[in-house]
């Protein structure tokens, strides 16, 4: 992932990084971050390999089953591997919430250790770098969702809850982003049936869903050569069934394509409107110049995405079993015990303030169409 920093990132960034920051050497078997513990730091991996290991939930019935099949009754399961170039550690500037593995060097390894107060410093000074920055985090923790996409649903079977994106991301934008979405946005229907987006075609619109459901399916060969994607494709070109296996169905409050925005790369995901849709439509173009040219919002708007994805990678883990408990209808809440998907004040503060940004772009859409 060396070329991810890279090729987001410029030479001032790198150097600031290097003048402040400090290298630590790891010894195999040395853990970075111990699971459930704070995280003060952000590391980026210089040399060496590291994985990332996450114990099996007690409660949970289906890491219990893993336990038993493998005669393993204090199961780990390794969800991950870094080498030079992956970040470390970014949920302490997402959303302070406690790691969510353990990770540990697997052989003689080096990291570059960016502390937290420093790091969070620069993000408020330089609003160019700090676009830049959340960019580049949010693309790695996409490749790390993917990853763990291949390596657990299809296997187990199992769907992605969706987040509720909309309000993540109207807490984290301003009033003036979202008047700008407003204004050079268009609201349109789309029927039942209707691919939006296509795995290996280029993505032009971001889609904000306001009524309706979309199904979302991966593909798993997605990094096939251009000669069998191009096969593929002209096979499905009359057929709006979508390749692949679903992994989730999203609503209203939900977003798709807004990773063409962060990566160049073709989607490896597939989406298709299960019923009529009514959606917020936006240029891809568009909005990327708006981005370019507004470092502020660009930050905001980053930011909000690598939030997005950092839960997605959360939710999954929560799903397979692993981690902390989450929280079933019906059962008595424990005041001494941190759930999975329990939301900190601060980002319930951003939650409300976005839901209401939404209604208010809502409201005002009644006057537009």
């Amino acid at each position: 992932m060396t070329e991810v920093l890279i090729q987001q990132l410029n030479n001032s960034d790198i150097n600031w990084m290097i003048a402040n920051g400090y290298q630590q050497q790891l010894a195999s078997n040395t853990v970075l971050i111990r699971q459930q513990s704070s995280i003060d730091s952000l590391y980026i991996v210089l040399d060496g390999n590291l994985t990332a290991t996450v114990k099996r939930n007690s409660e949970s019935v289906l890491a219990g089953a893993f336990s038993a099949l493998e005669d393993d009754s204090d199961l780990e399961q390794e969800i991950g591997h870094f080498s030079s170039g992956d970040v470390l550690g970014e949920t302490s500037f997402l959303n302070l919430s406690p790691a969510a593995t353990a990770v540990k060097a697997t052989e003689k390894s080096t990291v570059l250790v960016l502390p937290r107060q420093k790091l969070l410093g620069r993000l408020r000074q330089d609003a160019d770098f700090a676009c830049r920055f959340y960019r580049a985090i949010a693309i790695l923790l996409q490749n790390r969702c993917d990853r763990l996409i291949q390596q657990f649903i299809r296997r187990q079977n199992l769907k992605i809850s969706p987040l509720q994106d909309i309000p993540l991301l109207f807490g984290e934008l301003s009033d003036s982003d979202v008047d700008w979405i407003v204004r050079y946005s268009r609201v349109e229907e789309i029927a039942a049936d209707t691919m939006l987006i296509r795995a290996n075609r280029p993505v032009d619109t971001l889609y904000l869903l306001l009524r309706g459901t979309v199904s979302v399916s991966f593909i798993e060969n997605s990094s096939s050569s251009f000669a069998n994607v191009f096969s593929m494709l002209e096979n499905l070109e009359e057929s709006d069934e979508s390749p692949g296996y679903e992994i989730s169905q999203l609503s209203k409050g939900e977003i798709t394509g807004e990773m063409a925005l962060i990566d160049t790369r073709l989607s490896a995901y597939s989406f298709k409107a299960l019923e009529n849709l009514q959606v917020l439509a936006i240029s891809k173009q568009q909005l990327s110049i708006q981005l370019q040219q507004n470092p502020a919002m660009g930050t905001r708007f980053f930011r909000a995405i690598a939030m997005l994805v950092s839960a997605r990678v959360q939710a999954l883990i929560g799903r397979v079993g692993y981690g902390r408990s989450t929280y079933t209808l019906g059962e008595t809440l424990s005041q001494n015990y941190h759930y999975a998907d329990e939301i900190d004040l601060n980002t319930m503060d951003g939650l409300s303030l976005g839901g209401a940004r939404f209604d208010w772009m809502l409201r005002r859409l009644k006057i537009l169409v």
